[in-house]
């Protein structure tokens, strides 16, 4: 997108100045002596600014102002000067100081709205280049910066205005086109931006970099169908791209389209094999579409392909409990705990094992590792308070406490409410059991788990015609098979 930097501030500051030399006319003979010695004193001035010699360049221009206080462009040159020295605030009043003096004032506001750009002086800066727009409206520089200014502001509606004027002006230019796409989706423009990501593909004047850079723009904004079309877009283009299937699958995981984001990547490693980030994406793209025996298949021989990748091998392990594979999860996780000792999801994930095994102490000790190693993660919490409960009664307490944790460290978690539900249910807490499944019916209308937990409920409360309600609504949803991925949370994507 647009970007401001000093580099190209000062290639602009410089021609700014280089376009002023030389404008004023001496208007009578009586100033010949004063003017004979600004001359040359501007002409060293300049000089030095050409040589990089700023400040010298500035006590030239500062004696030549001693003599001649009217003079624009030397107040213009000081500006510049002073702007090259980053000495922000004097080269501001340098500026102000030449825009009444000005025949021509639109480049003394441009320079100017820069600066307060620079101080983050936004209002003023906006003001400040409408003026000089108003004046020179077809300045791409001064365009390319004031619909900067508006993005920074959130103006997103004026700023697709000045791009559109913007891609009038430099129709080839695809970073104004790219940034007039993002000011659309951001002014909730849906169509137009849509549009003009078809007229941008279909131009071809966009590379296969710039369309991948525009479509990881626009997924950073959290924009991800637009990010979708234009990758599937460039696909009809580079359909040889690895690079292009790779991020359209890693987009598509985003989208939790599973199944079609491993095509993707799987075309991705076809096309270049020796690719971990996309090894990773396909990876978790089969487990998370339950494909588990085909991920236990590929992450085998991509953990022998890369060697000692611990992403690889806790994908693995992932895989492994997922199939019952215990010992085998249990192997590799064990490993993995000493090669990454601070790792939390390496203990969550081996007291899964654990748990699923049987081996409830081994699961406790590994729960609170995790829960020592992530203190802020409320999955940890949940899942030790729901396993302590098998280990008899006497847990139950710490297992409310903790399940009252994990709820304040995620208030909307549907499989935490109901859990917490059953273990006040126990403690015969019936209203506030009552109440967080009612909330989590609200906040998840189709969780038929929830439906018969409150069925249940209300038949100890006594209420026999919400508890036949909630009964048959239960019966009419389809059997959620709660999978361990999805029940302890999404934990194959960053790895541990």
């Amino acid at each position: 997108m647009l970007t401001r930097v000093r580099a190209a501030t000062d290639r602009f500051l410089s021609v700014a100045w280089r376009a002023r030399a030389g404008t004023r006319v001496l208007l009578c003979l009586l100033a010949m002596p004063v003017f004979a010695q600004t001359a040359t004193l501007r002409s060293q001035a300049e000089r030095d600014m050409s040589a990089g010699r700023y400040a010298r360049a500035e006590t030239g221009l500062l004696e030549a102002l001693s003599t001649d206080p009217e003079n624009e462009s030397l107040w213009f040159l000081l500006g510049i000067t002073r702007a090259q020295l980053k000495k922000t605030d004097p080269a501001i009043e340098a500026f102000e100081k030449a825009l009444p003096l000005a025949s021509d004032p639109a480049p003394v506001y441009f320079n100017l709205g820069l600066l307060q750009m620079e101080k983050n002086d936004l209002a003023k800066a906006e003001d400040t280049y409408r003026r000089g727009l108003a004046l020179d409206p077809s300045n791409i520089p001064a365009n390319q910066n004031y619909a900067l200014l508006l993005m920074q502001r959130g103006e997103f509606r004026d700023a697709a205005i000045s791009l559109e004027r913007l891609k009038k002006l430099t129709p080839a230019d695809v970073s104004v086109r790219a940034s007039l796409i993002e000011a659309y989706v951001k002014a909730a423009s849906k169509a137009q931006a849509r549009s003009e990501i078809d007229e941008l593909i279909q131009s071809r004047l966009a590379t296969l970099p710039q369309g991948l850079s525009l479509a990881r723009v626009l997924r950073a904004e959290g924009e991800t169908d637009a990010a979708r079309h234009v990758l599937e877009s460039l696909r009809n283009y580079w359909p040889a791209s690895a690079e292009l299937h790779g991020e359209l699958g890693l987009l598509l995981i985003d989208q939790d389209q599973f199944r079609e984001a491993a095509e993707e990547l799987k075309q991705a490693l076809q096309l270049d094999r020796d690719s971990v980030k996309y090894s990773l994406g396909f990876g978790e793209a089969l487990i998370s579409s339950q494909q588990y025996p085909a991920a236990l298949q590929f992450l085998f021989e991509a953990n022998r392909k890369f060697v000692n990748q611990p992403n690889i091998q806790y994908q693995l392990a992932f895989t492994d409990v997922c199939l019952q594979r215990f010992p085998e999860a249990i192997s590799i996780l064990k490993e993995l705990g000493r090669e990454r000792p601070d790792s939390g999801k390496v203990q969550f994930l081996l007291g899964g094992a654990y748990e699923l095994e049987g081996e409830l102490q081994g699961a406790e000790d590994h729960y609170r590792n995790a829960i020592r190693l992530s203190p802020q993660d409320p999955t940890n919490y949940r899942v030790l308070g729901s396993m302590l409960q098998k280990l008899g009664r006497e847990h139950l307490d710490e297992s409310i406490q903790l399940l009252r944790k994990a709820l304040s460290l995620d208030p909307a978690n549907v499989e935490t409410k109901i859990v917490l539900a059953r273990s006040l249910e126990r403690q015969e807490s019936l209203d506030e059991a009552a109440a967080l499944l009612e909330q989590a019916i609200t906040t998840d209308p189709a969780s038929r788990r929830a439906h018969t937990a409150l069925a249940e409920l209300y038949l100890r409360q006594k209420r026999p015609g919400r508890a036949e309600q909630e009964q048959s609504i239960a019966a009419t949803l389809e059997d959620q098979k709660m999978r361990e991925w999805e029940i302890w949370g999404r934990q194959t994507g960053s790895g541990p």
